[in-house]
């Protein structure tokens, strides 16, 4: 089993040698849905404050700069990135990676206002699109996936005019065609569909017979481009002094972390949160990285990486059959220390 080891950094300035992480997952502040907080009060350089949609984008980008410049040459980089609809009021949600979105009814006016973006009122601003595209045309990244993540415990919606929003995206970049992959180890269960070795399909008109063999693998099918995965709750003892938090997902970590990061790797999150991505990477043998500007964060993180119940479920095990010992325990067999 390998560490967590938990750093408080800025994602644009990442303490870390270049070309020292085969792996990124992350899942950075959404723009306009602040705050964070760190000693209970809004820290200054965090992302997803800016003024404007282009200034966030501008800020991301610089962030992933920094995953790029740290990032091995066949390593892969996982970012989770939601959006907002222009002309949005000030609302309070829980983000995905354990932190707090608090978000006042001015400020997030001024900064989705159509008057001042461009970006008609009610229109997503595709902000997930916007960044995307910038790191395929500015950095050089390779573009390989978008994985749409559907949340089948979605939180309910009060419009009447449009689909609820019950998805995500996470896409899949790369410095280089060819990069580490274990694809097989994450396939799924194959269908239900089988033919016998050298069967004949019937011929389309014009075409001749021809003999085919099942191609299924034994071990499953590749996964698609949609992944079902429920949202997961999480509870901060209240010693630690950090308010109401959800969780990541483990399930996110754990999928993309076996299938893109080689044993014994390190796997990096720039925007470390409640530190999942960390705690999970440690629990697969990998080395995990998180890092994360807020103190109050990289605390909650030090004790969940440390924390045997958590362990358990990060390793997949019933986390009620752990037992904490607890240090002020008399010694029940009566024996000396």
């Amino acid at each position: 089993m390998a560490e967590s080891l938990i750093l408080r950094a800025d994602a644009r300035s990442l303490p870390l040698p270049d070309e020292s992480v085969d792996l990124v997952v992350t899942s950075p502040p959404y723009f306009g849905l602040r705050s964070y907080r760190d000693g209970g009060e809004h820290y200054t350089g965090q992302l997803g404050a800016e003024a404007s949609p282009s200034e966030f984008v501008d800020a991301l980008i610089e962030c992933t700069r920094e995953m790029v410049r740290v990032l091995k040459p066949n390593g892969s980089v996982f970012i989770n990135l939601g959006d907002k609809y222009s002309g949005a009021q000030g609302q309070t949600q829980t983000g995905i990676n354990g932190r707090r979105h608090v978000s006042d009814s001015a400020a997030t006016w001024r900064q989705t206002d159509p008057r001042r973006t461009g970006i008609p009122n009610k229109s997503l601003m595709l902000m997930p699109e916007r960044y995307r595209i910038r790191c395929v045309d500015e950095l050089g990244l390779i573009a390989r996936a978008v994985i749409v993540w559907a949340k089948p415990n979605s939180l309910p919606e009060s419009v009447t005019d449009r689909v609820r929003r019950s998805h995500e995206d996470w896409v899949h970049l790369t410095k280089q065609p060819r990069y580490y992959s274990a694809i097989d180890d994450i396939r799924e269960p194959a269908s239900g569909y089988a033919r016998p070795n050298g069967a004949g399909r019937e011929p389309r008109g014009g075409q001749k017979a021809r003999k085919m063999l099942d191609t299924v693998n034994p071990r499953g099918r590749v996964p698609g481009s949609v992944w079902e995965i429920p949202t997961q709750p999480f509870n901060a003892p209240a010693s630690l002094g950090v308010d109401h938090y959800a969780a990541f997902p483990m399930e996110w970590p754990r999928r993309l972390i076996t299938g893109w990061c080689p044993p014994g790797g390190t796997v990096l999150d720039p925007f470390g949160g409640t530190g999942t991505t960390a705690l999970v990477a440690a629990m697969l043998g990998r080395r995990g990285l998180s890092v994360d500007l807020s103190a109050d964060y990289c605390r909650l993180a030090t004790w969940r990486a440390n924390d045997p119940k958590e362990r358990a479920r990060a390793a997949g095990t019933d986390p009620t059959k752990v037992t904490v010992p607890q240090p002020d325990q008399p010694d029940l067999f009566g024996g000396a220390a």
